[in-house]
């Protein structure tokens, strides 16, 4: 496990805490330091976005058959996500030291069984922490409400 800045630390042990845990916890942890370090905080953004969307269509996916009005577009929907999310951890990989990029390579850029399901685990993480962001604003919003009343 690589050691984290405590902001990262922090935000890690947050969203490990909350609901269902984290999958991958220490890539997550990796492109948030890098984003960090890169000032780069829309690649998450985009990640997270993605993320959410392959979680979402993941779970109606395995409640449907093929014979589903609808199925193939959502599993449309479910691989270009998929290949988003294969696409931005490319792009924001390329710099990265050779042992890390290699690792995320493997990962989450083949093309197999595995990494599709690495990738559902790590959108299961982003969709964890686009409920976080929503909590967030949805309570400051609340806060707002209550300093106005």
């Amino acid at each position: 496990m690589h050691a984290f800045s405590p902001d990262i630390e922090a935000l890690l042990t947050h969203l490990d805490g909350r609901g269902g845990g984290l999958r991958k916890k220490s890539d997550i942890g990796f492109l948030f330091e890098y984003a960090a370090e890169t000032g780069n905080a829309e690649i998450i953004n985009r990640l997270v976005f993605s993320g959410k969307i392959i979680w979402s269509t993941y779970g109606v996916l395995k409640r449907t058959t093929e014979q589903t009005d609808g199925y193939a577009n959502l599993e449309r929907e479910f691989m270009q996500a998929v290949n988003d999310v294969r696409i931005l951890i490319h792009e924001f990989t390329s710099t990265w030291k050779e042992e890390h990029r290699n690792r995320f390579e493997e990962t989450y850029l083949g093309m197999n069984q595995g990494t599709i399901r690495n990738i559902v685990d790590l959108a299961h993480d982003f969709a964890e922490i686009k409920h976080l962001q929503q909590d967030a604003r949805h309570s400051s919003g609340n806060d707002e409400a209550k300093d106005n009343a």
